[in-house]
């Protein structure tokens, strides 16, 4: 109360001064007088003090409209609302003055009251035509009213005199209008503004003082209504959207207002000589715009200033050219005016306006208008390093607090936005480096003036974008057709903006021209909308406008379209032409994960991402339903194509984008055009869909179909050519005849068979007996002498470390030593030139004990050159007969062929021109067809029309028949063997777990990914194309192989396909210094700056270790890199392969396991965070924590990993794993001790195989988290099972090959009480008790090769939760209780479904 006292009192007091002090001398005596008299009472007696507070209020509001009248003049006092106003304010005066004489004379409260009642009832009678009267005055600014308030002392004390009315009817007024308080905050900054510009140009400060003296009288106005309105509840709502409306008049709110203060600051700059003038006033407006004293606000404020230095700088200095920055000075404006708008919001006691988007959306702008004058200025200031080090480190900074703005800013449905930060923070970058290299002379001014004008551009571009969004938001009245245009500039803009993003040649920049002319043509125009009333003519002005722009801009992108499509096409080039649908899965994973980060540089497309997920996963499902159709019908297949090439063009945009630095100007272009790829390969999928619809294909195999049983495989591998004359010439030859050494030879074109005979005559009984050591080496067209020397030693003698460590002259001496006194027989197979029996023949001591080499040869010059004593002997072709018993016994096995396809079957197998490998191919492809004639028909064609007449030649295109027969599904997996060496066995398990990351294999849920691969291996064995090499003891393919020439087809198709890129060592590169022996790389060897840089999707790679190392290739777009080391020994000396991780950073597969690392893990593969499939090899004894960072790893194999529980340890956040376990001794010595698992607390999925002596009686220790459980070889008593049961998530359970052993079963109450999957594979038990509480939610049962269980459990028969039985490869038996149980869950009204594979019934 004493300040305010103090308020009153200096006012009145100033008032009296004034040159109109007695126009209103009546009221200002009473408000001082009144003011005294509240003091007086306001101790004794509180609610007289508070009537009288009432009188002082109505006295004020008197006394400000007394000062209103008495300034019109005589003409508006005789019309409207101005007739008989003079007559009003003397009654009121009147009124006043006798209501203060009975206060001046109360003795009492109720005097008081009885006084002012009298006054308020006289005053209310008034009130109407005072009401009448301000609202005349506010809504007419042409009134010679607001003129007055030009004058500085009359704007004083109008001002003061409003001031007190409002802060005294805060409390008495803030049920009415909440805000009152915000009004008065608003009208104190307004007031200290217009003092601060009390000294600057006279004309500009009248004007300012003119233009808000408007907003005084409105406010007075509102002050009024609210007063004589306070008991009115139904004006409540009226006065709050009247004081919304009025609080924007209190800032800069117009284009021209907005100039005047700008200019204030220069004219009062340009009128004082002190350097900090000018500044001084850039702060005072800067606090009239935002008078929050708030941290958070610091840096916006430093931005809006430096905004306003820029604005005012144009006006007072002749640097810049006014056209060149008049839009933005009219952006600036513009921002300005759009801060004043939020009114209230920024005095906003609760501090919550700078979380409202539209706010964040104005410091996004401000951004983009800080950069644009960030670059102009650099463009017009080309001065010091100093400068450019000033702002640079100014634009930083400023940044820093934009990003924890963004960060903490609300969600906006807009996405332009988001583009801000990606393209912004560059900027200072690219444009110090220009400028840096301007100074140091290194570029042009007309350089380094494009380049700033290139960035400059982008901004602007942007900026426009931002402009249409708001467009289109503030205006939705807007014409569709508007709309569609609008959208259509929009996307042109974009394509134009992210062409700039490259560098530009010189016929480029009149594109740069065009784009410039039509983002100035739109902005202008939007900003005229602004500082303009929008009426239906200048919106319809604007639709004439934007065909115009549109149309320019087609143009435009025309062009740019024209620059970007080759890179587009190239490469899309590399792309494989066939894919597995897994890949698929995998990417729509992927591209999942990437929705939900919050990286910078996907935020500017992340709403493409979510396009192109959905449109890929709806094309994903189509590929499903279509799946067994497509191989005969092209149109399907032509669809399939398309799709699996979009989304690996979809794959690798999106990987450009997450990489960032990959990233290129075309790429935003590139994707939005694959968003309409998408759509329309979508409405093609339909459509074919649609046509398709109900047709009926036949011979597609099916995932039961797919596996050949065990019995096949043997037939396969027992069907042999009968070639018993020269199996038993070659016999003779090798055992009788002379003493000396001999060499012997079998020629023949490939696919012949002379490595079949070789085999068999090395493995007949008479051989082994004749001979005292035996070797066989496998030499092909590119062969290591290391290698093969130790090949055959490895058949004589244990390779120790000496040996291995033997220089490759000592290998050849200790070749020698070891046969030396022995008769020995070794084979060369494959033998393709002389060099080779030179680098070996000196390793073959003659002793004249008859020892004997053998060698096989596709060359008759290679095989004359080393039989120096003899003939070579050429392999005889099969004849016709032959042939088609060959062809016979591939198909029919002891059976007999069909009379109906003896004719046509006889006209395949003399086609074949006597090949064996020919007659193999066919029968495995007319094995996977139908046993008609029209078929085989079909094939005999095929033959006749398209093979050609050289017998290899011939058998190639056998083969390559046979390769297009395979469903397509199989191609990629039949063309990817050719990853590994030749003439080496295949391990089965590591090719499936590579198929399975090669996306080749699509987890079907039902089968494990082993057994599919199993399944598509057994297929291509089937077919001829694979041959099984070594089986496991306990049953199973362990190895496989592939023939040389279908290797060689493979290589060829995969570089057909793209799906494969060979690199055959790098000899080229080195030269012959660098020996072949596993010694490492020369510390001091330099490594080459420009790499081999490859570009296919799989790169397979096939050197010398050190080769590899030391040629450090790189493939920024590589998914799969496979290394081989053309010798297979183990890599005894560690390498630096850390460059890969630098290289390839896109890897899904990355097989290491011939390079070794060394003792430690390479942490570097971290950074591969895509990874699906990794080998590595070293003596490593520890895995990090952090490879949890692989959420993808499906497949870790580490050769010579060491250590068991404190790997595990490593791994907590493992969710699936499979594991092969060996004994562990405990402390007592005890083996086969289970390792301890349960720290594992998210792992859900365990396979876990037991390798060793048979396990004794162990505790397991799974997490209790475990849903998934997979048991094999234990070999323990089913009384251990309890512990498995009692797992309390438990929902499947496969106990497979010997994972327990005994004959009963004997279920126990309490155990498995939520599996729902069980699986018995390849058990001994004979007896299984239980019923249905023992599993009480089973819904699906396998009973897999339990050849010893009669029946199942009868107690099933009552189960309310089974739902398929499956029996494959069991008793006759088990069957039959299989259907009778069928049969009680039908009488009891459950389905019971139940499969049964029919193949192996008895036995």
């Amino acid at each position: 109360m004493e300040f305010f006292g103090k308020l009153v009192k200096s006012t009145i007091q100033k008032a009296v001064q004034s040159v109109n002090r007695t126009s209103t001398d009546v009221f200002d005596s009473l408000c001082e007088e009144l003011y005294q008299l509240e003091q007086r009472y306001y101790d004794r007696d509180r609610d007289a003090a508070d009537q009288i507070r009432i009188l002082e209020i109505e006295a004020g509001l008197m006394r400000m409209f007394q000062m209103l009248v008495t300034n019109w003049d005589d003409a508006d006092k005789q019309r409207g609302a101005g007739q008989g106003l003079g007559s009003v304010v003397r009654d009121l005066e009147v009124a006043f003055k006798k209501a203060m004489n009975d206060v001046r004379i109360a003795a009492r409260e109720e005097v008081i009251v009885v006084a002012i009642s009298k006054l308020e009832l006289k005053h209310m009678c008034s009130s109407p035509q005072v009401e009448a009267a301000y609202e005349y005055v506010a809504s007419n600014y042409s009134l010679r009213s607001h003129d007055f308030l030009s004058n500085y002392d009359n704007w004083y004390n109008f001002f003061n005199c409003l001031r007190i009315i409002v802060w005294r009817q805060i409390d008495l007024l803030s049920h009415i209008c909440p805000q009152f308080g915000t009004m008065y905050d608003m009208l104190e900054c307004l007031g200290t503004y217009v003092e601060k510009m009390r000294y600057s140009c006279p004309n500009l400060q009248i004007k300012l003082r003119t233009h808000f003296g408007g907003a005084l009288v409105r406010t007075a106005h509102f002050s009024y209504l609210c007063w004589i309105h306070r008991m009115h509840e139904d004006k409540k709502r009226q006065m709050i959207i009247m004081l919304s409306d009025l609080l924007k008049a209190f800032k800069p709110n117009t284009p021209q207002v907005t100039e005047l203060c700008i200019k204030l600051t220069s004219d009062h700059c340009s009128c004082h000589s002190e350097p900090y003038a000018y500044v001084y006033l850039v702060e005072k407006f800067i606090g009239f715009l935002i008078p929050k004293e708030c941290s958070r606000l610091q840096t916006f404020c430093k931005r809006l200033k430096d905004l306003v230095f820029f604005a005012r700088s144009i006006y007072v200095s002749d640097l810049y050219r006014a056209d060149d920055v008049k839009l933005t000075l009219m952006e600036i404006k513009a921002t300005i005016i759009e801060l004043g708008s939020f009114g209230y919001s920024v005095h906003d006691r609760e501090e919550t306006w700078d979380t409202d988007p539209a706010f964040f959306r104005l410091v996004e702008k401000m951004e983009l208008l800080r950069v644009e004058v960030f670059l102009i200025r650099l463009l017009n200031q080309k001065g010091s390093l100093k400068f450019l080090e000033r702002q640079i480190d100014s634009f930083h900074n400023e940044l820093e607090y934009f990003r924890d703005y963004q960060r903490n800013a609300p969600v906006a449905k807009t996405k332009v936005p988001k583009l801000i930060w990606l393209h912004i923070r560059p900027v200072a970058g690219e444009a110090g480096s220009v400028y840096r290299s301007f100074l140091a002379k290194s570029i042009t001014e007309d350089k380094f003036t494009d380049e700033l004008l290139k960035l400059l551009e982008k901004i602007k571009l942007l900026k426009t974008e931002v402009l249409f969004e708001e467009l289109l938001s503030r205006h939705p009245s807007l014409t569709d057709n508007v709309k569609r245009q609008i959208n259509s500039l929009g996307h042109w803009l974009v394509v134009s903006r992210t062409y700039l993003m490259g560098p530009l040649e010189e016929n480029e920049k009149s594109i740069l021209t065009q784009v410039e002319s039509v983002a100035r043509d739109a902005a202008c125009f939007y900003y005229s909308l602004l500082e303009n009333e929008i009426t239906e003519e200048t919106m319809r002005e604007f639709s004439h406008l934007l065909p115009e722009l549109v149309d320019k801009m087609k143009v435009v992108n025309a062009e740019i379209k024209e620059i970007y499509l080759p890179h587009r096409r190239s490469l899309r080039s590399n792309f494989p032409k066939m894919e597995g649908l897994g890949s698929i899965d995998f990417f729509l994973v992927d591209l999942l994960e990437q929705l939900k980060s919050k990286a910078g540089s996907v935020l500017s497309v992340k709403h493409k991402f979510h396009v192109v997920h959905r449109e890929i996963k709806f094309l994903r499902s189509f590929l499903t339903n279509i799946e067994e159709k497509y191989d005969k019908h092209q149109d399907l297949k032509s669809v399939a194509s398309s799709i699996v090439q979009v989304t690996l063009e979809a794959e690798y945009l999106i990987d450009s984008f997450v990489a960032g630095d990959s990233l290129r100007w075309y790429h935003p272009l590139w994707l939005s055009d694959l968003v309409e790829d998408l759509k329309l390969i979508k409405l093609q999928a339909r459509k074919t869909c649609k046509n398709a619809h109900g047709i009926n294909i036949h011979n597609v195999p099916t995932a039961s179909t797919m596996v050949s049983s065990q019995a096949e495989i043997r037939k396969i591998d027992e069907v042999v050519i009968d070639l018993a004359d020269e199996k038993k010439l070659f016999i003779d030859r090798l055992i009788a005849g002379s003493g000396k050494l001999g060499v012997f030879s079998v020629v023949g074109m490939a696919g012949l068979g002379k490595t079949t005979l070789a085999r068999r005559v090395y493995d007949d009984p008479s051989v082994t007996d004749h001979f005292h050591v035996q070797a066989w080496c496998c030499i092909s067209q590119t062969y290591q002498k290391r290698e093969l020397l130790l090949q055959i030693l490895r058949n004589i003698v244990e390779l120790t470390d000496d040996v291995l460590e033997m220089s490759d002259e000592d290998l050849v001496m200790k070749l020698y030593q070891c046969l030396k006194s022995y008769r020995y027989l070794v084979v060369m197979d494959d033998m393709w030139s002389i060099e080779a029996w030179n680098d070996f023949k000196i390793s073959f001591p003659n002793d004249n004990n008859g020892s004997r080499i053998l060698i096989t040869t596709r060359h008759s010059d290679v095989a004359a050159e080393v039989q120096v004593d003899g003939t070579p002997h050429p392999l005889r072709l099969l004849s016709d007969d032959e042939s088609w018993e060959l062809l016979q016994k591939k198909l029919f096995d002891t059976k007999e062929c069909p009379i109906e396809l003896m004719v046509v079957g006889k006209q395949i197998a003399e086609s074949c021109k006597g090949l064996p490998l020919a007659v193999v191919a066919i029968a495995g492809l007319l094995e996977k067809t139908d046993m008609i004639p029209d078929r085989w028909k079909q094939v005999s064609e095929s033959i006749c029309s398209q093979i050609a007449d050289d017998p290899e030649r011939r058998c190639m295109d056998i083969l390559e028949l046979s390769y297009r027969y395979l469903p397509n599904y199989l191609k990629p997996c039949f063309l990817y063997i050719a990853v590994f060496l030749e003439d080496k066995d295949i391990p089965v398990r590591k090719l499936a777990w590579l198929w399975r990351a090669e996306g080749f294999i699509t987890d079907s849920g039902v089968e494990s990914i082993e057994d599919i691969a199993e399944g598509y291996l057994r297929n291509l064995i089937g077919r001829s194309l694979v041959m099984p090499s070594k089986r496991r003891s306990r049953g199973g393919m362990k190895t496989c192989r592939v023939h040389d020439m279908l290797r060689t087809l493979c290589i060829r198709k995969s570089e057909e396909e793209n799906l494969l890129q060979f690199q055959n060592g790098y000899d080229e590169l080195f030269d012959s210094s660098h020996e072949d022996i596993d010694y490492g790389v020369d510390p001091n060897y330099i490594y080459p700056k420009n790499t081999i840089k490859y570009q296919k999707r799989r790169l397979s790679i096939f050197s010398k270790r050190h080769h590899f190392t030391m040629s450090r290739p790189s493939g920024p777009f590589v998914r799969t890199l496979l290394y081989s080391a053309t010798s297979d020994m183990y890599p005894r000396c560690p390498y630096d392969i850390s460059f890969i991780f630098d290289n390839f950073e896109l890897l899904r597969v990355l097989d290491l396991e011939c390079i070794n690392m060394g003792n430690s893990f390479p942490t570097g593969v971290l950074v591969l965070v895509g990874l699906r499939f990794l080998a590595l090899c070293g003596d490593i004894d520890s895995i990090p924590a952090s490879i949890n960072y692989l959420r993808n790893l499906e497949t870790l194999l580490v050769k010579g990993l060491k250590g068991t529980e404190n790997i595990m340890r490593r791994l907590l956040k493992l969710r699936k794993m499979r594991c092969l376990f060996s004994e562990l001794p405990d402390d007592t010595g005890k083996c086969n001790q289970f390792p301890i698992l349960n720290f594992l607390t998210e792992l859900e999925s365990l396979n876990v195989l037991y390798s060793g002596r048979i396990a004794l009686s162990c505790n397991f220790d799974f997490p209790l988290n475990l849903r998934k459980l997979t048991v094999s070889k234990f070999r323990l008593p089913w009384d251990c099972i309890s512990e498995i049961g009692r797992l309390p998530n438990l929902e499947v359970l496969k106990l497979l090959s010997k994972a327990f052993e005994g004959k009963v079963w004997e279920m126990k109450e309490g155990e498995f009480l939520k599996l729902k999957f069980l699986k018995l594979d390849s058990l001994n038990i004979a007896e299984w008790n239980a019923c249905s509480d023992h599993l009480p939610q089973l819904v699906h049962l396998i009973l897999r090769s339990c050849r010893e269980l009669k029946e199942v459990p009868s107690g099933f028969g009552d189960s309310s939760t089974l739902e398929m039985i499956e029996v494959q490869f069991c008793t006759s038996s088990l069957v039959e209780s299989v259907r009778q149980l069928q049969q009680e869950q039908l009488d009891m009204g459950n389905e019971l479904k139940v499969i049964v594979d029919r193949s192996d019934l008895d036995f």
